[in-house]
């Protein structure tokens, strides 16, 4: 009887902490963008301001898109399953070299590299 008798003030307890209305909750997502780096750099995730090897000539005449998600994959080739070279950051120029399918084959001015990336991210 006893057995029962705090098994019912277990589920009681269980019950009404149920219905008080107690939630954790976290506190807000804060966005902190990545800070400006000095001209001739370039900010890279987990590596912060890094020197660009080359400077950056844009010529004319080529179809420029900007990365619009921050971290974006450059992948050797036009497939999930390809080595990724690097992350874009969000408000990067890219210029289009040609697309397959899905995948847009791009030259990221910024960090001297050519490789692919998914076009949905690309204004």
């Amino acid at each position: 009887m006893k057995a029962m008798r705090g098994l019912w003030l277990l589920l009681g307890l269980a019950a009404l902490f149920a219905v008080s209305g107690c939630t954790v909750a976290a506190g807000p997502m804060v966005y902190v963008p990545p800070p400006a780096c000095p001209e001739g750099y370039y900010y890279a995730s987990g590596y912060g301001c890094v020197p660009a090897d080359v400077p950056m000539v844009v010529p004319g005449g080529g179809v420029f898109a900007v990365v619009n998600i921050d971290g974006l994959s450059l992948r050797s080739c036009g497939s999930t399953k390809c080595a990724i070279l690097d992350s874009l950051g969000a408000g990067e120029q890219v210029q289009v070299l040609g697309q397959e399918g899905n995948w847009t084959h791009v030259w990221a001015y910024t960090r001297s590299q050519e490789g692919w990336v998914a076009t949905k991210y690309l204004n």
